[in-house]
């Protein structure tokens, strides 16, 4: 397929994906402590009660996220609680602690009430996350007095006098979420569906829009009539767009579990198919002439009809659409934004209609001509559903599994790109480019089948067993740090470099850190950066255990978790600081 179409369709996965973006590592970079959210803010929640249950909301910011094996939930008095009903997550691997469960974004977590659970009690919700800097915060609970009327009062506590905050506002108004990313997303969406076989049956509809008005039918009059018919298809579309959107809190709860999850992948499967003319999901014949016969019916002639005819095309393509459109209302449910739902469906069905609108207003003669490239485009649709499917699958698969998946779907698109054909001498340069892009992505399944027979799990990195299992030799074997529990530690270490006359780096470390092991790792090691600690008093506060006198460590120097260095001169003075993982290149200029 060429490439143009990817680039076309590939916003469409993104953001029309049911479970949150695709799966690809943080990244981690260095950040001044001011730009950080205290974890109150950074992992928000507010909760609403309902008739049996809690409907809990976390709102992750934006460029955070939490752990999924890190949060738990208890009341005051105890036993209020049954079950919680946790999301999936989003997977993310880390060459350190292996296959993690993050959330970010909106979640929302339903928690069953027992039985005469009290009018009012307190709902503790503990949890832990990081952001995607590279800062770690330690365990922070937040604490929420429910009452009978589902409202919810949030603090919490880290510190030991930390002062509770107020959620974070909700970050799923459009601005947030980008709504002209979004918008266009879904407008290109609707183009590439009007270049399939879905618009056939509405071509004729148009036609005779245009021939009842007569030979002396205006371009203005065409424009005017074509617009019209449109924007009854739009509508429709809308409406759908804003019952998923008022919904969303009831389809993203129910859309969490496993057992939805799964046969969702497999009927994108079977939409996927679809595309590929392997059979036709169409309405029922009878089904169709009648909506067929009821829009003959209607006169051409006036805006009214002629919009009336627009909402019943919109029944006539449904089943045609209706894979593309699954996806639409997956991702507007999540979102649970009604304003959105309706603005995305209508600007989808706007990308539907645009060549509606040309052919109303210039004749057939301005758009190209039917051909296989239409094939090509329904393939691509295809072949993105069946990414789709794997990849909504992959947390219910075995690693090695999903990689197997992987390969076979690269390894089938190189094969009907006629990867392994020979090409005629005068063959056209888009076949020669389909044999490329063919090529390459045999390459990239035999990648993945070579990742799955060596036991891997993560499709991002399958060759990684290429690079064998070197030991990675911890820092505490090329330097040595002192250890240091509360502040009277530091202080006495203080004083001490003070009296040597050598500067001194205070680095907070935890074990459920991943920065603070890519730094002691990658960072550290580094000859540039091992060379200039050489004249440093060197100092470990390890906050694992996130103990009072850690919490207090921590609040002298304003930090919410580690990793944080801190950098001392032979005076004792603070004079710079790192916050987040830094690149040894990095490190070595701010030493």
């Amino acid at each position: 397929m060429p490439q143009s179409l990817l680039r076309l369709f590939s916003p469409l996965l993104r953001l029309l994906a049911l479970l949150s973006l695709l799966g690809s590592s943080l990244p981690a970079l260095a950040v001044n402590q001011e730009d950080l959210l205290p974890p109150e803010k950074a992992f928000a929640v507010s909760v609403e009660r309902q008739a049996d249950h809690l409907l809990l909301q976390l709102a992750v910011a934006d460029n955070y996220y939490v752990y999924r094996d890190r949060i738990s939930f208890s009341t005051e008095p105890a036993g209020l609680l049954g079950t919680p009903a946790l999301p999936l997550g989003k997977e993310k691997h880390d060459p350190f602690f292996g296959k993690q469960v993050i959330y970010l974004g909106k979640q929302l977590i339903k928690l069953p009430l027992t039985a005469g659970a009290p009018a009012r009690f307190q709902l503790n919700v503990k949890l832990q996350g990081c952001s995607t800097a590279g800062v770690c915060y330690p365990p922070y609970t937040h604490h929420l007095n429910i009452d009978s009327y589902g409202s919810a009062q949030n603090g919490g506590d880290w510190l030991a006098d930390a002062t509770p905050g107020k959620p974070a506002g909700s970050s799923g108004n459009l601005a947030a979420r980008g709504w002209l990313a979004t918008l266009g997303s879904f407008l290109l969406a609707g183009l590439g569906m009007a270049f399939t076989a879905c618009m056939y049956p509405l071509l004729p509809i148009v036609s005779s829009l245009i021939a009842g008005e007569g030979q002396h039918i205006t371009r203005q009059r065409g424009f005017w009539l074509s617009l019209t018919y449109v924007q009854g298809l739009a509508l429709t579309y809308t409406v759908i767009g804003i019952i998923a959107g008022l919904t969303g809190s009831l389809l993203t709860v129910w859309l969490q579990q496993p057992a939805v999850i799964l046969s969702a992948s497999v009927l994108m499967v079977v939409f996927a198919l679809s595309m590929f003319d392997l059979y036709t999901i169409q309405l029922p014949s009878a089904l169709q002439s009648r909506l067929a016969d009821a829009s003959n019916r209607l006169s051409g002639g006036k805006l009214a009809t002629v919009f009336a005819m627009g909402a019943l095309s919109a029944l006539i393509i449904g089943p045609c659409v209706a894979p593309p459109l699954a996806l639409a209302l997956g991702y507007i449910g999540s979102t649970g934004d009604a304003v959105l739902g309706g603005a995305a469906l209508y600007a989808m069905a706007l990308g539907l209609g645009l060549p509606l609108l040309l052919i109303g207003t210039f004749g057939g003669h301005v758009l190209p001509r039917a051909g296989g490239w239409m094939k090509a485009v329904k393939a691509g649709f295809g072949v993105l559903m069946l990414g789709l499917a794997i990849w909504m699958a992959s947390p219910f698969l075995p690693g090695s599994l999903a990689l197997l998946l992987w390969a076979a779907l690269c390894v089938g698109c190189a094969v009907f790109l006629k990867a392994f054909e020979t090409l005629p001498g005068n063959a056209h340069v888009s076949h020669k480019l389909g044999k490329g892009l063919g090529l390459l992505l045999f390459l990239v399944g035999a990648a993945q089948l070579a990742g799955a027979l060596a036991g891997e799990s993560d499709p991002r990195y399958p060759l990684k067993w290429l690079a064998g299992n070197k030991a990675q030799a911890g820092v505490s074997q090329s330097m040595h740090f002192g250890p240091v529990n509360d502040n009277a530690g530091l202080d006495a270490a203080l004083a001490e470099a003070r009296a040597q006359g050598k500067p001194l780096l205070l680095d907070f470390y935890a074990d459920w850190c991943v920065s603070c092991k890519e730094m002691e790792s990658d960072t550290f090691p580094a000859p540039a950066v091992a060379a200039k600690l050489q004249g440093y008093v060197l100092l470990r506060a390890d906050v694992t255990a996130n103990l009072p006198q850690h919490q207090a460590l921590l609040k002298r120097f304003g930090l919410y978790g580690p990793p944080g260095i801190i950098l001392f001169d032979p005076a004792a003075q603070e004079k710079g600081r790192v916050i987040g993982f830094t690149p040894a290149a990095d490190f070595a200029r701010q030493l």
